[in-house]
């Protein structure tokens, strides 16, 4: 990232945002330092928190993140907002301290322009399968010969759309506790809801609104999350009963919206059909209409 740094490319984007190389550098290292170590993502640390730790501003932070943002090292999925009462409330209960809002979620990416020169361009979990030697067995090595086959590459899991990984980073900003213990990756939240039938057409707030109108149409009450073993589990269930069957709102509203479009796209063509068929007042009625008013407001000053 250095050698890219001192290029022209970055020269450029340095320049228009005012930052400065080297703290760049530091405040990259920083969200390298608190992102998950096999992906780059989950990074959530704040401006504030990375200005006290390098002792400088939060302008400063902000300006470098843009610079790492419009040079592709960085992506931001989720942006920051303010908390609600009720997370503020759990906040203090879980940490003691008062936090006032979220910060954004950024994910650590790779430019394809220096892709080829990375150490580890697929991740520091992925390795290029070579082929390998197969150890011919006794009967062949005694025949001389040998046998030489590739490895089966491994079966990979596709990752689910940008747009449901979004909807489980927001479901995790209003229900931390989505994201707690092992098995507390995004990446498996998404694929979970993916596998529920969620796509993106829907949004966060369809999904929780589906799962409360299945909850009162069978009776049921909401679980506190600490009385269940397994709460991400118990939640995809919810939600995949909720939706199962059901098409995402946003359709409704997109199909009202283009009736609204077309109602008033008729209204304004027939105003003007009728605009055409209008007849123009003849002259001589003018005349006598002006002749008219004149004679009234004459009669109303004299009285």
């Amino acid at each position: 990232m250095g050698d890219d740094l001192s290029g022209e490319t970055a020269a450029a984007v340095l320049s228009h945002h005012h930052a400065a190389a080297t703290t760049v550098y530091r405040i990259a290292r920083m969200d390298a330092a608190a992102a998950d170590t096999t992906t780059g993502r989950n990074v959530r640390t704040s401006h504030a928190t990375v200005a006290r730790a390098l002792g400088c501003s939060v302008d400063t932070v902000r300006r470098a993140r843009r610079v790492l943002r419009d040079l592709g090292w960085s992506v931001e999925v989720v942006r920051g907002r303010y908390m609600t009462t009720e997370e503020r409330e759990a906040a203090t209960r879980t940490h003691g301290s008062k936090q006032r809002r979220f910060a954004s979620t950024r994910c650590l990416t790779i430019p394809a322009r220096v892709r080829a020169m990375h150490p580890y361009p697929c991740g520091v979990n992925s390795s290029a399968h070579d082929t390998s030697q197969r150890v011919p067995s006794t009967r062949l090595r005694a025949a001389g010969t040998s046998i030489s086959t590739k490895k089966n590459p491994p079966l990979t899991r596709r990752n689910p759309p940008v747009g449901v990984q979004k909807i489980a980073a927001r479901l995790v900003q209003r229900m931390p506790w989505l994201d707690r213990g092992r098995s507390g990756h995004l990446m498996g939240l998404s694929r979970g809801l993916a596998a529920c039938g969620v796509t993106e057409e829907w949004t966060t707030q369809d999904l929780m609104n589906a799962v409360e109108a299945d909850h009162q149409g069978l009776g049921l009450l909401s679980l506190p999350p600490d009385s269940q073993k397994n709460p991400r589990a118990l939640l995809l269930h919810q939600v995949k009963r909720a939706i199962t069957g059901k098409e995402p709102p946003a359709r409704e509203r997109q199909a009202a919206e283009n009736a609204r479009r077309a109602e008033r796209a008729a209204e304004l063509a027939q105003r003007a059909a009728e605009a055409k068929t209008k007849t123009t007042m003849p002259a001589w009625f003018r005349a006598e209409l002006a002749k008219a008013r004149e004679a009234t407001t004459a009669g109303t000053t004299a009285r």
